[in-house]
């Protein structure tokens, strides 16, 4: 058994492990967030006005995107932040993947500003300098339960604030029902 398991490090250090476009890549069910524009990577075909109804709906067309469903968002390595912004009754513990990481995948320039769009078409804008300034995580689970469509999901993007809260005006930019990210140059 030993031998076994000695073959299969050896095995799995000679192979690697798996990159995070590799993770991602590995996406079979349906899209949860889709990132357009200058992306460098990308894992499915140009826009389609009629299957892509929503994004239509929304004016966003694409030669080439990525995509992540839930389990790719899984396999990229997950941190937990506490978050709270003024007014809330609590903070609240989010966990998902880093944003950078995320853009890594779908081979997204640090420099590049990125637009973030909510199902209803809410937009927040990061430039470069925004997204190195903090470790933005894109949530897909908040105090132990996986978001979803209704509440604050599928997905939510926040940073750290500790102790402390963050500012209205900071929490705008702290866009929740992300579905779309949009690269720019």
């Amino acid at each position: 058994m030993k031998k076994l398991s000695f073959v299969f490090v050896l095995i799995w250090g000679f192979f690697g492990w798996p990159t995070l476009v590799e993770a991602a890549e590995a996406a079979k069910g349906p899209p949860v967030l889709t990132v357009i524009g200058a992306v460098s990577e990308s894992n499915r075909s140009a826009f389609d006005a009629f299957d892509d109804a929503f994004l239509n709906f929304h004016g966003k067309e694409f030669e080439k995107a990525f995509v992540f469903d839930r389990a790719a968002l899984e396999a990229l390595s997950q941190v937990s932040v506490t978050a709270r912004a003024e007014g809330w009754p609590k903070s609240v513990v989010a966990k998902g993947p880093l944003l950078k990481d995320l853009m890594d995948a779908a081979g997204v320039p640090p420099t590049a500003q990125i637009a973030l769009m909510a199902l209803d078409g809410y937009v927040a804008e990061l430039e470069s300098a925004d997204r190195a300034g903090k470790e933005w995580v894109l949530a897909i689970e908040v105090d132990g339960k996986p978001l979803g469509v209704g509440g604050r999901g599928p997905a939510w993007l926040l940073h750290d604030t500790g102790d402390g809260a963050v500012t209205e005006e900071e929490e705008a930019r702290w866009v929740w029902s992300v579905f779309l990210i949009e690269v720019k140059k």
